[in-house]
């Protein structure tokens, strides 16, 4: 079995040091094999904020915890209209980015990052055609054996909203990366910028693929939590080299103490097939 700890819209800048401290405990307690950042490290793309993300990164490191980086719309300087147009990810690059790369491959898992924030967007992202085109490139030179994982900022589908049903909107281009998707064989795509926990399979309120399953994280570690506790997603996955594959979903929460995972865990199974759709399976204990 592999694990991912998937966190997301840290928000330096918008955050509470003593979760940061619980969140860094926690994952050097877990070790997962993968660390997940998808986006929104700062509040306003400030020097400050990055250079604040960047040690809490170089301390999970430390830990010889392996990261992959995708940044978010806060990333992108807001109030600086030419860095927004010409540069709108410098200081994330040369902070964050650095030698990191947004690809991990092992004999059992994939995992493929892909910036959905830009300069000429503000809240919402999108996927341009050359990046739709690299998800089949790239995930042509995993191994067959690899569950395939996508992973960008900004969902790919629109996911439900709040208790008053709203639907949220995908991102520009997510018609075509789905496409990708679908054709590369990725089951698993994770994404963020909602502040909210959500796991989406294909049914009556999520119409997509069978075959992907979408996994949202929550806010890991700001205070603008939308009514919900900070949290991340530890994801459990066991390859599919003996169909079907089997994903278990745990929401780790915290409401200013210790990280813990009070029992929200849900176990998923893909049936056999390229075409195999996901089912939940029997509640984990």
């Amino acid at each position: 079995m592999r694990t991912i700890a998937q966190i997301s819209d840290l928000h330096f800048g918008a955050h509470k040091p003593m979760v940061v401290a619980h969140l860094h405990a926690a994952l050097a307690a877990i070790r997962p094999d993968l660390v997940v950042v998808s986006g929104d490290l700062t509040q306003r793309a400030r020097k400050e904020q990055f250079a604040e993300a960047a040690l809490f990164l170089e301390r999970l490191e430390t830990e010889g915890l392996r990261l992959l980086v995708v940044p978010g719309n806060h990333d992108v300087p807001m109030h600086k209209p030419l860095q927004r147009l010409f540069w709108p990810l410098r200081r994330y690059k040369r902070l964050i980015a650095k030698e990191r790369s947004t690809w991990y491959a092992d004999p059992e898992l994939a995992v493929l990052g892909l910036t959905s924030a830009h300069g000429l967007t503000v809240k919402d992202g999108r996927l341009t055609s050359l990046q739709a085109r690299s998800i089949g490139e790239q995930f042509a030179a995993a191994p067959n054996s690899a569950e395939r994982v996508l992973v960008t900022h900004h969902p790919l589908v629109p996911l439900p909203g709040a208790e008053d049903g709203e639907i949220e909107p995908a991102l520009r281009g997510a018609g075509r990366a789905l496409k990708a998707v679908k054709a590369a064989g990725v089951h698993l795509v994770l994404a963020g910028h909602h502040h909210a926990h959500a796991v989406g399979i294909a049914g009556p309120t999520l119409s997509i693929d069978p075959a992907v399953m979408v996994i949202q994280a929550g806010t890991a570690t700001s205070w603008r939590r939308r009514r919900t506790p900070n949290s991340f997603n530890l994801i459990r996955l066991e390859p599919p080299r003996a169909p079907p594959g089997t994903v278990q979903v745990e929401e780790w929460i915290s409401e200013g103490a210790a990280f813990s995972c009070p029992g929200s865990r849900r176990s998923f199974a893909r049936s056999a097939g390229d075409n195999g759709g996901w089912a939940a399976s029997m509640p984990s204990a």
